[in-house]
């Protein structure tokens, strides 16, 4: 189940943004060759990945918190590749370490997908049933890094 969770999300983030008709362009974007042509944020350190993982957390509440959800379309997109990167930086770390933050990973690709996917039209997913769930996940992710 959670390889499929991850699955969709990457599956979304890598085809779900692309207009539908070769040539259209997506909302609020100047050309085709600009749909993801910002750079990813590549996190060199667990602590860095981390940290990254919490500004664009961040920004995904502000946008649902202020009714803006597109507002966080950007980021729920970068974060699969930043979740990603996460396992292997862990690498050294304790196995109680390493399995609080798969659990911790897990959890937070199940709820950024969740959002991701009622962004392009998706089940409707009330944000304030994944805030909580998104908080918890952080929380623990940090703290398994401190």
């Amino acid at each position: 189940m959670k390889l499929r969770i991850a699955c969709c999300l990457i599956g979304i983030c890598l085809l779900g943004c692309e207009p539908k008709t070769p040539g259209a362009k997506m909302a609020g974007e100047k050309s085709i060759e600009s749909a993801h042509a910002h750079e990813h944020d590549d996190p060199k350190s667990l602590r860095d990945a981390v940290k990254i993982l919490a500004k664009h957390t961040e920004t995904i509440n502000r946008a649902f918190n202020d009714k803006k959800p597109e507002d966080a379309h950007d980021s729920l997109h970068d974060v699969g590749h930043v979740l990603e990167a996460i396992p292997a930086l862990a690498k050294d770390l304790s196995d109680e370490k390493k399995a609080t933050i798969k659990k911790s990973v897990d959890e937070l690709f199940a709820c950024f997908g969740a959002l991701d996917e009622a962004l392009h039209g998706g089940p409707e997913t009330p944000f304030s049933k994944i805030e909580e769930r998104l908080a918890a996940a952080m929380t623990d992710l940090k703290s398994s890094i401190e």
